[in-house]
């Protein structure tokens, strides 16, 4: 097994080079093309240029020789102002000439070692691994009063993690935060509905590696662009949490009900789903299995919303819950869900069966909020009081 991941890592890690590499690759030829455009542009007004001084020029011999061949002592005196003129014209041509700038394109370099070592950097190095390792954290900056906390997490396929912050008090200053994979911050997605104080949350990436999200009150789903753009906009009833699954579908949990939308808006398929006190999670399987979060257990339905079955009760024991929230999900399937008032993950079975507890307070988890797993195959863990700890799986 441990074989197996560690190939699947040197894998996804060796694809994101390429990516990556494929990416300059097409902005360098995306940069000589604009480049060599300019310069047709330029070379096609010294062009225009030079046949309408050429024109001018052939216009003042013509002249000339037709003075000199047909013309007379009366014409040359009558025309000699003209000629004069025609002359004195022929004489201040300006002769275009080349840029400086003008010049080959070639590509610059670094050199060959120093772009081994970056790939070399790339790719990592084969270590030990340690479930239940922390690796790193992070320290999401959070206000006391109003008091804020972390409500989501998310990564997508560049290795970028995402996180939501949620004030009770005070909704307006809902937001979500862009990271990259060395914690530099690259934007901030502000409430929408801020004026309104409207329940801002929520954070699933879909096939276009847009961010899509939701507002409660103004049943809105909202699709952003990695830059913060808005993308598109659509409406869905009663919205608390939003996944995406295999198809590249919305499928969003509203306050009573489960519904699959198309991307682009359009409801595909709705069943009823049962209320609760607090905002669900929802999160989607490689199966499609939607599984989404009550009040003391979590509901899994199969990708037809065809109940399958329920996982938790109130407890501190095996299989038992305090305050479940957000989920996500290994290949094979199995559920890694957050227990929140437990300090713990817990690890569920495909056919809903409890596992183990993959982390606990002793592996030093305070108050998990949400969980994802990043394209090393590390568990993202964001904290209620704003930590965002990575952990060996």
């Amino acid at each position: 097994m441990g074989r197996k991941k560690a190939k699947g890592q040197v894998n996804k890690q060796l694809e994101q080079v390429i990516k990556m590499a494929r990416q300059r690759a097409n902005d360098l030829l995306g940069e000589i093309d604009a480049m060599s455009n300019a310069k047709l542009d330029i070379l096609n007004g010294l062009i225009a240029t030079a046949t309408a001084e050429q024109n001018q020029l052939k216009d003042a011999v013509d002249f000339s020789r037709k003075l000199i061949n047909h013309g007379n002592d009366i014409d040359v005196l009558q025309m000699a102002s003209a000629c004069e003129q025609s002359s004195h014209s022929v004489q201040t041509l300006d002769i275009p000439t080349l840029p400086a700038a003008m010049t080959q394109l070639q590509l610059s370099t670094n050199d060959k070692e120093e772009c081994v070592a970056y790939i070399n950097s790339c790719l990592g190095n084969v270590v030990p691994a340690v479930s239940g390792r922390l690796v790193t954290s992070f320290k999401v900056e959070l206000t006391k009063s109003p008091l804020e906390f972390i409500s989501h997490v998310a990564t997508d396929a560049n290795g970028d993690f995402l996180t939501g912050i949620f004030c009770n008090k005070d909704n307006s200053r809902n937001r979500i935060h862009i990271y990259d994979s060395t914690f530099v911050h690259q934007g901030t997605i502000p409430n929408p509905r801020a004026a309104e104080n409207d329940a801002f949350a929520g954070i699933a990436i879909d096939d276009d590696d847009n961010i899509v999200t939701r507002c409660q009150v103004s049943n809105e789903i909202i699709i952003y662009s990695k830059k913060g753009d808005r993308v598109r906009t659509f409406h869905s009833e009663s919205l608390e949490a939003v996944a995406v699954n295999s198809k590249g579908h919305y499928v969003m949990a509203g306050s009573s009900t489960l519904t699959v939308h198309h991307k682009e808006g359009k409801v595909l398929q709705t069943t009823p789903d049962p209320e609760g006190k607090y905002f669900k999670y929802i999160h989607c399987n490689v199966n499609d299995d939607v599984i989404v979060k009550g009040d003391d257990h979590i509901r899994v339905y199969d990708s037809t919303l065809q109940l399958k079955y329920r996982y938790g009760t109130q407890g501190d024991g095996d299989g038992q819950v305090k305050d479940p929230c957000g989920a996500c999900c290994l290949d094979n399937g199995d559920i890694i869900l957050t227990d929140f008032n437990n300090h713990r993950l817990h690890l569920v079975s495909l056919d809903g069966k409890f596992k183990k507890f993959l982390l606990t307070k002793e592996n030093g988890l305070d108050g998990p909020k949400d969980v994802a797993i990043n394209r090393l195959g590390q568990l993202v863990v964001g904290e209620n009081k704003g930590q965002i700890k990575f952990f060996e799986l």
